[in-house]
């Protein structure tokens, strides 16, 4: 058996899949405006992958002769096939959380400097940005750009939920500051 790729690897098969013929920028705008809201992926990854698959027959590329000399990629077979068998294995992965507000909040007793009103300034600033998010979901949902029932909208679901979850956690919070330093 082959060794297994990176994720970063499926990432770049995956979107090839959907959007064959296209540049790493093009891939990179794909991220942004899709799994860009659940997964982190840097474009300088993107691009150290793409050539990576290349080197691995995974990915073809071709390059424009003339002009600004544009990258095409496209998948291979080899590719093709490769993703259809991780896509095939389920799996026990979790999900990981990597929440800047959650890990200041985590530390305002350490800090020395956890009075109520700076949890409560932190909780006020949460809210704002998880409403802002919630808000692109929910344009995106209603944007007709996403067929009824498909695995891309079911996805947005999750995102939709987890914002209005958060907004209702840092809510708590702000309403009840000084309960968490014990004032």
């Amino acid at each position: 058996m082959a060794t297994a790729l990176p994720i970063s690897a499926y990432v770049v098969l995956g979107l090839l899949s959907r959007h064959d013929d296209a540049t790493p920028y093009q891939l990179d705008q794909e991220i942004r405006h899709s799994i860009g809201y659940f997964w982190v992926f840097p474009r300088s990854q993107l691009y150290a992958e793409a050539d990576r698959l290349v080197r691995r027959g995974l990915v073809e590329e071709r390059q424009e002769q003339a002009g600004r000399r544009r990258r095409t990629l496209s998948l291979t077979a080899a590719g093709r096939r490769e993703l259809d068998r991780w896509l095939a294995v389920p799996t026990s992965a979790l999900s990981e959380v990597h929440d800047e507000g959650l890990l200041r909040l985590f530390f305002q007793d350490s800090a020395g400097t956890g009075a109520p009103a700076t949890i409560e300034r932190l909780a006020t600033e949460q809210i704002r940005a998880h409403e802002g998010r919630l808000q692109e979901y929910q344009q995106l949902m209603g944007s007709g750009r996403l067929r009824p029932r498909s695995p891309e909208r079911a996805t947005l679901e999750v995102g939709l939920r987890l914002e209005t979850m958060m907004i209702g956690f840092w809510r708590e919070i702000a309403a009840a500051p000084a309960d968490l330093i014990g004032e």
